[in-house]
């Protein structure tokens, strides 16, 4: 029989942000994106890194660097020679520990300087990952500065994020999302929850909405992930993992959102869960083996929840009505 524990990761994945400075102001971002905080103690996060590795030791490890913008035009040079040196160090300490070790940079792809990131991939050869938004992000001038970095920089970016915010998902539902199909058929697209932030009441989808694009999903892009792995019945970890972010100060922990000291919330990610599992009943479901479940924060938001029934149990009675175990 599964359990609560089977539905955790064997993978560790570390969100490591080096400093919330950026290029751009998305208005669903939580970040200050005038803070240099960390822009300066690059190379102190690696210790933290360690240290996060050892307390929770998983079969294998994927460490995503991010801001704020990594390669924000602004930025001192430094930074590079800083990334080239927590690569170098990270590496080589995995080889040493016998640690399977993936290091990805996540950026918005907005910048002009492309020959210090050159440089980084030629030494380093971090993996990439980019994220996507035509809600709320490009003017006309960063939308063609995005995509000229990302069809150049095509061979090295591992998956595009998509953050599904109410604006964002009503977007796709009419269709035509410009670039979407580009990225779309180059690279694994991943669909990631929103967290609630100061301005949620703009950009919280309900449960229903977000039922319904799922749906929508399915049926016109059915290799976007995580929806392309709903048609399985193959056991499944929860997509709100057990992931360590560490913050530009070095403090760590389970929820980015939780770090932050969020105003609307005084619990913790683990009651939450609970709270899930409860108003759900997962553990008798009969999807529980193979659900993905979802943002444990945005659910228990009181704008959230507009029904009884579990929307994606829903999503899964669809999907899986005329199917066998796969």
């Amino acid at each position: 029989m599964i359990t609560k524990l089977d539905k955790r990761g064997k993978t560790g994945e570390i969100i490591v942000t080096l400093f919330e400075f950026c290029n751009l102001s998305c208005k669903f971002c939580n970040q200050d994106h005038n803070s240099l905080e960390g822009v300066k103690t690059i190379v102190e996060k690696i210790n933290t890194v360690k240290e996060v590795i050892l307390k929770t030791p998983k079969e294998e490890y994927s460490v995503h660097f991010m801001g704020g913008e990594v390669f924000a035009d602004v930025l001192p040079l430094h930074v590079y020679t800083d990334y080239q040196y927590v690569c170098h160090e990270l590496n080589a300490w995995s080889v040493e520990q016998n640690i399977n070790l993936e290091i990805c940079f996540t950026s918005n792809m907005v910048f002009n300087n492309t020959d210090d990131l050159d440089h980084l991939l030629l030494i380093s050869n971090p993996t990439l990952i980019t994220s996507f938004d035509p809600a709320a992000r490009f003017n006309s001038d960063t939308f063609e500065i995005f995509k000229r970095n990302v069809k150049k920089y095509k061979d090295h970016i591992k998956s595009v994020n998509i953050i599904m915010t109410k604006p964002t998902i009503n977007k796709f539902m009419k269709g035509n999302v410009e670039f979407f199909d580009y990225l779309y058929d180059h690279f694994d697209v991943y669909f990631d929850y929103y967290t609630p932030e100061k301005n949620m009441a703009m950009f919280i989808p309900n449960d229903v909405l977000l039922r319904d694009f799922m749906l929508y999903m399915l049926e016109h892009y059915p290799k976007a992930l995580p929806f392309a792995d709903y048609t399985s019945k193959i056991k499944k970890q929860m997509s709100c993992m057990d992931t360590v972010t560490i913050m530009p100060n070095n403090t760590y922990g389970n929820c980015t959102i939780l770090l932050k000291d969020f105003k609307n919330v005084t619990t913790t990610k683990q009651d939450m869960e609970q709270e899930w599992f409860k108003q759900y009943s997962c553990l008798t479901c009969p999807h529980f083996q193979y659900c993905s479940m979802g943002c444990f924060l945005s659910n228990h938001m009181q704008s959230f929840r507009t029904q009884e029934a579990c929307w994606l149990s829903e999503v899964y009675d669809v999907v899986h009505a005329d199917t066998s175990t796969r």
